[in-house]
């Protein structure tokens, strides 16, 4: 069955499905939808589900009863994403552009301080008030690629063991734009945080006082590393043309989904408040089975929810709408055609996770980004009409750009 996405559903689809789901000959819209919440909306598609689903129905005839759940069924989604769709204008509203981007990847190496760290020059260049955070907790390292300057007094490590009360103590100016809150991996087991912190700082991160907030995230798919990956705005997977990297960036989009959907109804998620227990349970059941998943993409996901609970098969699927990786190609030398290692991992995403990758453009190969990093200077502050700069520009427009 077709989902209903919430930038496309309009007032005519809105006033169509109240009517439908509520039994209202005529809505008035703005006074009905203003009271409208999604307890009501759950309701109502309770009620009239149970008037017409095939399993229940057997009096009617097959083709009737079909027809009128799959109406009750739509009009049930285009509420629940019409109510999406203003909760998000309306925290839009109340945070004013915060945005925070993630960026991520299973392999060590491939250059995400340094993407991370001269992301952020070119966001401060823009006049955005800017944050680095080093998240990489078990090696930590953007505070050399931010510059000389950004002596780091304390770390994150200080916020984990309550010596300050907000990350934003812990700011400091990097000197090339970008305020950075630095981390420390000195400290024995500092990427091993237990839960209750580490939920505490995923709480931290949204409280910053930010345009943006580029959070710098380590080489591998621990559960520590893709929640705050989930986190973001804008989640930025980066890869080389090594066959083990983007294999590795697949993998690690995979390990992202399927955690986002086992932590749907966790008190990080914005799902949190509607927790269905049933749906909780099939998820982890299917996915996280001993002997390995019951399912081999999350197609074969939705249908089992269609099969088992329809009724909640939109919360799935807003779930996973929620979810758009962007993959950014690293390293790359002249004359070489990205183009198939980018269609590959788009394709594999595809089939197997039923999302599209947007990718967002590529980083060269060059002499000046190894210059920079000897030298502990951002690459874009030290060759600020270099190639990195135009590449940067392009990524972040990309980035930005609704599709």
């Amino acid at each position: 069955m077709p989902t209903v996405a919430a930038e496309n559903v309009n007032s005519n689809e809105v006033r169509r499905a109240c009517s439908r789901l509520f039994l209202l000959e005529s809505v008035e819209t703005d006074r009905f939808l203003e009271n409208l919440d999604l307890e009501m909306v759950k309701k109502a598609y309770r009620e009239r589900a149970k008037t017409c689903h095939p399993d229940v129905r057997h009096s009617m005839t097959t083709g009737s009863n079909v027809e009128n759940f799959l109406k009750i069924q739509k009009s049930y989604e285009v509420l629940t994403s019409y109510l999406e769709r203003r909760a998000q204008e309306s925290l839009e509203t109340v945070v004013r552009g915060r945005k925070i981007i993630a960026v991520g990847g299973a392999k060590g190496g491939i250059g995400k301080s340094i993407f991370a760290a001269n992301l952020s020059v070119i966001l401060a260049s823009k006049g955005f008030k800017t944050v680095a955070v080093d998240l990489d907790l078990g090696g930590a390292n953007l505070h050399l690629y931010l510059g000389k300057r950004a002596i780091l007094k304390q770390s994150i490590n200080d916020f984990l063991r309550k010596r300050v009360d907000t990350l934003q103590e812990l700011a400091v100016d990097s000197g090339h734009g970008p305020l950075l809150i630095g981390g420390d991996s000195s400290e024995l087991g500092a990427a091993n945080i237990e839960f209750s912190r580490k939920l505490r700082l995923l709480r931290a991160v949204k409280n910053i006082e930010a345009d943006y907030i580029v959070l710098d995230l380590g080489g591998d798919t621990s559960y520590n590393i893709v929640d705050f990956f989930n986190l973001a705005d804008y989640a930025v997977v980066l890869t080389t043309l090594d066959t083990v990297s983007y294999i590795s960036s697949y993998h690690f989009m995979k390990a992202a989904m399927y955690r986002k959907l086992n932590r749907l109804f966790g008190p990080e998620s914005k799902f949190r408040d509607e927790r269905e227990a049933d749906l909780e349970r099939l998820v982890r059941e299917v996915t996280m089975a001993p002997d390995g998943p019951k399912v081999k993409s999350i197609e074969d996901l939705i249908e089992w929810v269609r099969e088992k609970q329809p009724m909640n098969l939109s919360i799935l699927v807003r779930a996973l709408r929620d979810f758009n990786p962007c993959l950014v190609v690293n390293k790359v030398e002249k004359e070489i055609d990205i183009g198939p290692v980018v269609t590959k991992v788009q394709e594999v995403s595809k089939k197997w996770l039923s999302r599209e990758v947007r990718y967002l453009g590529s980083i060269s190969a060059q002499r000046e980004i190894t210059e920079s990093v000897k030298a502990l200077i951002p690459t874009v502050s030290q060759y600020p009409r270099g190639r990195l700069v135009a590449e940067l520009e392009m990524i972040y427009q990309n980035l930005v750009r609704r599709v």
